[in-house]
């Protein structure tokens, strides 16, 4: 794990060629944060902290180590993406950390889940490639060198320098993705039990959709204001996770301005332009799904308007003054 880089796992002779060595662990300094800058996955050179064990995932940490920073100190110090061993190198380490925080919000327990990031493309002059976390493998326990890179053509650019690692069961649904999302820079998959519970809210479950109106945290899955009715896709779970590959893509193309689609006793696949904004994109949809639940539980369709409220529409600003 990339905690605080702090797992240094050089072995006496002082090889690192081995899984576990290098730059997942030893020779990428620990103040590099991955991020996207003008739609670029990026390492900036920062004192911003790692998402890790003890710091969770802050660019400010609580002063108690070296590594912490304030804000008059957090300004990045430089790009480090020149070349295409660097981009890999932050994707790989941003996989790793991703699915380790996933993990702890219980989003990807028992080697479920997953996250699929893809750098490069016509604006950088550079060839799509596109990193995937491997399958069956404890998401709290990834690194770097456990993620595959492939081409836009599924072949395997580069393989894990861990060993006997096979690449994930989601990998078709990855490229569905990319394929009908062609902006898609990131993919995230969960076994969150909120959206697993919210596509058995219909009790027949027979529900193409999700439908959620009315609720704050609309703004924050894309394409959706506070008032909008949202609509996810459902499609019916399948043996495998690749035999969703055709249902996947009937419900992208036929909800464009959803960003996720549900999989009805499953889980969630969400993606976004950046990685920034498929995870905040996926936390704020998971905390629709619970809600949906918990006012079915209350007896309110989370799909409806609302009867009363502070805003109701043909009000505008002055008559809720006059009001009050």
């Amino acid at each position: 794990m990339l905690s605080n880089g702090s797992h240094q796992n050089v072995s006496a002779s002082g090889d690192t060629s081995g899984p576990g060595q290098g730059w997942s662990n030893g020779a990428l300094a620990p103040q590099l944060f991955p991020v996207t800058q003008q739609g670029r996955l990026q390492l900036y050179g920062s004192q911003r902290r790692w998402i890790g064990l003890q710091s969770g995932w802050t660019r400010i940490g609580a002063g108690q180590t070296e590594l912490d920073a304030v804000h008059s100190r957090s300004q990045g110090t430089g790009i480090l993406d020149r070349n295409d061993a660097e981009q890999a190198q932050a994707a790989r380490s941003l996989i790793a950390q991703l699915c380790e925080t996933f993990y702890r919000q219980g989003w990807a327990t028992g080697t479920g889940g997953g996250v699929s990031i893809r750098v490069g493309g016509p604006s950088q002059n550079r060839p799509w490639r596109v990193f995937v976390a491997p399958s069956g493998i404890q998401k709290e326990d990834m690194i770097g060198d456990d993620v595959f890179e492939l081409d836009m053509d599924r072949k395997v650019v580069v393989p894990p320098r861990t060993p006997n690692l096979r690449q994930s069961a989601c990998t078709p649904l990855w490229y569905v993705v990319y394929k009908y999302r062609p902006t898609a820079t990131c993919v995230i998959h969960t076994h969150s039990m909120h959206a697993q519970m919210a596509t058995l809210l219909d009790p027949t479950e027979t529900a193409q959709t999700l439908n959620v109106t009315h609720l704050e945290m609309l703004k924050g899955v894309g394409n959706h204001a506070y008032d909008d009715v949202l609509e996810i896709p459902i499609i019916d779970n399948r043996p495998s996770e690749d035999q969703l590959a055709t249902q996947l893509q009937a419900a992208i193309q036929a909800y464009p301005k959803s960003n996720a689609v549900l999989v009805r006793r499953h889980g969630l696949y969400v993606w976004g332009d950046s990685w920034e904004q498929a995870k905040t994109q996926c936390e704020s949809f998971d905390y629709l799904f619970q809600s949906a639940v918990q006012m079915k539980a209350m007896g309110i369709d989370s799909g409806l308007k609302p009867l009363q409220g502070t805003y109701r529409e043909g009000e505008d600003k002055e008559d809720l003054v006059e009001k009050t």
